[in-house]
């Protein structure tokens, strides 16, 4: 009888150091994992950290019009002083008279994110909003024969002077 206590209790050691032992390895995850997650939000020193991570997170993310579209990175490195139209069509050489339609930064990635289940654009919006100033969705349409189609850009300002971010291409319905 001593020996079957005896066991009771080795078991129960063996137990309890097991979930000693699970427990610290949990903490030690869930500090990577913090760790890792403030990293992914650090502030890139050069444009080509920020453009490498923009490629990270934006990679297997699709945006979904009646043409779905992979999300790649965008970027000019001619600097500019300021992100208006006039600023943009210049950058994508196209004609000034180009209509563009901008977009509300929030409203846009709202609806891409209620809508993903992958958490893909949510980290993608934060990676973009913790690196980039002033914040725009431009909507630039494609010229004839493709009058439904245009192209998204969701972009910024990298260091206050270069213009970053992803481009999309959408059908209108």
């Amino acid at each position: 009888m001593k020996n079957s206590h005896f066991s009771w209790s080795s078991r129960s050691l063996f137990h309890c150091l097991l979930a000693i032992l699970v427990w610290n390895l949990a903490g030690t995850s869930c500090t990577a994992q913090a760790s890792s997650e403030a990293e992914d939000l650090r502030k890139p020193a050069t444009l080509a950290e920020l453009t490498g991570g923009i490629i990270v997170r934006s990679a297997d993310i699709i945006y979904l019009t009646e043409q779905d579209s992979e999300v790649f990175l965008f970027y000019r490195n001619s600097q500019v002083e300021e992100l208006d139209d006039a600023v943009f069509l210049n950058l994508l050489r196209r004609p000034p008279e180009t209509p563009v339609l901008q977009e509300s930064w929030a409203p846009f990635f709202q609806l891409r994110t209620s809508r993903d289940a992958t958490g893909r654009w949510k980290v993608l919006q934060q990676y973009l909003e913790a690196n980039l100033t002033n914040l725009t969705i431009f909507r630039v349409p494609r010229d004839e024969p493709y009058d439904s189609q245009y192209d998204l850009y969701a972009v910024g300002l990298f260091n206050g002077r270069t213009v970053v971010g992803v481009q999309m291409f959408g059908v209108a319905t």
